[in-house]
């Protein structure tokens, strides 16, 4: 089979979004004749300056194949310009959206009739347009349009928009990472039937160098807690640092270590909290990733939007217990009591689970190997991939059985 990708920030660009896209692909590559369509891969610049300056060429992601495309000629003069109005003046935002499919779409349009594949896979990460855009090419193309958007659903939020609405109701298959995102995506036009369940696994490498990573970072024999994501509000790190002294006042030798990409604003907040007991790191490879899960003694992000939080299921991996804000994605995901706990995203909530943890070995262990049970029997990625294998192969005979029902009336 031959499939098609459209990833709008993909490898080397980090992030939960791009990790998730890069491994689907690598493993459906392994079975599979897959090509990825990109627009950027550096996390220097915003979405809208990566949009509009990306310089079109191709590289390898390993066996597969990557294009990178964007506007040239005229168009990047006429969209760098009109871009620089785009966060401050709403009604640009359309007819910015438009300019730059008509920059983009001839070049996706030559790499699908190159391909001719039989699906097209789009990942949400970042402006919708992109979506849009392989959306319509694959409508011209005759070809099934399979769409994961991420929609990161808490209460009013999450993308619902007029356009991300339509293209709910128009992809041939949405994927969810949850049932809770699924009924979501349902009250926001999704046909019931074009909407499937297929989350992630996790993305660890199999061992992880526990010791070395501790004589790395200074941390000894203390016990540390581990945040390990984007350094964005919404994950909670502030919260977690600010639950540093009320942590520290029952167990003083514990370490905070947070890892994940810099913003300018987490740079701020770490230069007025330092303390040798906080540790702060910007993104890690994939190793040093999963020596910091297998060092640590609790994992916690108590981030209030996720799709699926993949990052707990990595922590489970290495048995080790989690924190989680409590929202209805980690409600379905994080069994309280059971295999994580379940907090408010409030210093006190944060601090009192961590030192629950910190205190009670064999609290931490019981949590840590029901979780990691939980990954081996539902997150499993070799079983996640035969599924959404099998959506496709549904999808291409629903419409070879389309296209001859529509021979047949001719």
């Amino acid at each position: 089979m031959r499939i098609l990708y459209m990833v709008p920030r993909y490898w080397p660009s980090v992030g939960g979004a791009q990790f998730y896209a890069r491994e689907l692909i690598q493993r459906i590559g392994a079975r599979h004749d897959v090509e990825v369509v990109t627009q950027f891969t550096s996390d220097r610049d915003s979405f809208i300056q990566s949009a509009v300056t990306a310089a079109p060429d191709e590289y390898r992601d390993g066996a597969i194949r990557v294009h990178r495309i964007g506007p040239r000629g005229a168009w990047r003069p006429l969209l760098r310009t009109l871009s620089k109005g785009y966060a401050r003046f709403r009604p640009v935002r359309p007819g910015f959206a438009c300019l730059l499919d008509l920059a983009i779409a001839p070049q996706l349009e030559a790499i699908v009739r190159r391909l001719q594949p039989e699906v097209i896979h789009a990942v949400h990460i970042g402006l919708v347009y992109s979506s849009e855009t392989a959306c319509r090419v694959a409508r011209r193309s005759g070809v099934p349009f399979v769409w994961t958007p991420l929609p990161h659903t808490e209460g009013d939020t999450g993308w619902r928009g007029s356009r991300f609405r339509r293209l709910y109701r128009i992809s041939d298959a949405v994927i969810a990472m949850t049932h809770h995102e699924k009924a979501w995506l349902e009250r926001q036009g999704a046909p019931a039937g074009h909407v499937h369940v297929v989350p992630a696994g996790p993305i660890v490498q199999a061992e992880g160098d526990a010791q070395g990573f501790r004589r790395e970072h200074g941390l000894g024999r203390a016990p540390f807690v581990l945040f390990l994501g984007q350094k964005l509000p919404y994950k909670g790190y502030v919260q977690m640092v600010q639950a540093a002294p009320l942590i520290w006042s029952q167990a003083p030798e514990a370490r905070l270590v947070f890892i994940g990409p810099r913003t300018a604003e987490s740079e701020r907040f770490f230069a007025l909290h330092q303390d040798p007991r906080i540790v702060e790191l910007p993104a890690v490879d994939a190793l040093e990733k999963s020596s910091a899960l297998a060092a640590c003694d609790v994992f916690c992000m108590p981030s209030v939007q996720e799709s699926l939080g993949v990052v707990y299921l990595e922590a489970w991996s290495f048995r080790k217990p989690v924190i989680a804000a409590d929202i209805h994605i980690t409600r379905e995901v994080i069994a309280e009591g059971q295999d994580g706990l379940l907090v408010e995203q409030e210093p006190q909530a944060i601090a009192r689970a961590t030192v629950r943890l910190l205190q009670d070995e064999g609290f931490r262990q019981r949590l840590g190997e029901k979780g990691h049970q939980k990954v081996r029997r539902k997150y499993d990625w070799a079983h996640l991939i035969d599924r959404m294998e099998a959506l496709y192969i549904s999808l291409c005979r629903q419409q070879f059985h389309e296209a001859g029902v529509h021979r047949h009336e001719l």
